[in-house]
Protein backbone atom coordinates (compact mmCIF):
# COMPACT_ATOMS: atom_id res chain seq x y z
CA UNK A 1 0.00 0.00 0.00
CA UNK A 2 1.26 3.45 -0.88
CA UNK A 3 1.77 5.84 2.05
CA UNK A 4 1.44 9.63 2.11
CA UNK A 5 3.99 11.57 4.14
CA UNK A 6 2.46 14.50 6.00
CA UNK A 7 3.04 16.73 8.98
CA UNK A 8 0.64 17.48 11.80
CA UNK A 9 0.52 20.10 14.51
CA UNK A 10 -0.54 18.31 17.69
CA UNK A 11 -0.42 19.20 21.36
CA UNK A 12 2.85 17.69 22.67
CA UNK A 13 1.13 15.99 25.62
CA UNK A 14 -1.42 14.30 23.33
CA UNK A 15 1.43 13.21 21.03
CA UNK A 16 3.28 11.69 23.99
CA UNK A 17 0.18 9.79 25.13
CA UNK A 18 -0.48 8.55 21.58
CA UNK A 19 3.09 7.28 21.27
CA UNK A 20 2.71 5.34 24.54
CA UNK A 21 -0.62 3.88 23.42
CA UNK A 22 0.87 2.83 20.07
CA UNK A 23 3.72 1.07 21.87
CA UNK A 24 1.22 -0.69 24.15
CA UNK A 25 -0.64 -1.93 21.06
CA UNK A 26 2.63 -3.00 19.36
CA UNK A 27 2.14 -0.50 16.50
CA UNK A 28 4.21 2.31 15.17
CA UNK A 29 2.60 5.72 15.61
CA UNK A 30 1.64 5.99 11.94
CA UNK A 31 -0.25 2.70 12.07
CA UNK A 32 -1.98 3.74 15.28
CA UNK A 33 -3.15 7.06 13.85
CA UNK A 34 -4.21 5.44 10.58
CA UNK A 35 -6.30 2.90 12.51
CA UNK A 36 -8.00 5.70 14.45
CA UNK A 37 -8.85 7.54 11.23
CA UNK A 38 -10.22 4.37 9.62
CA UNK A 39 -12.44 3.67 12.65
CA UNK A 40 -13.78 7.22 12.58
CA UNK A 41 -14.49 7.11 8.84
CA UNK A 42 -16.55 3.91 9.25
CA UNK A 43 -19.05 5.71 11.50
Amino acid sequence: MERKTTSLKIDPEIWKQAKKKAIDEDLDLSEYIENLIKKDLKR
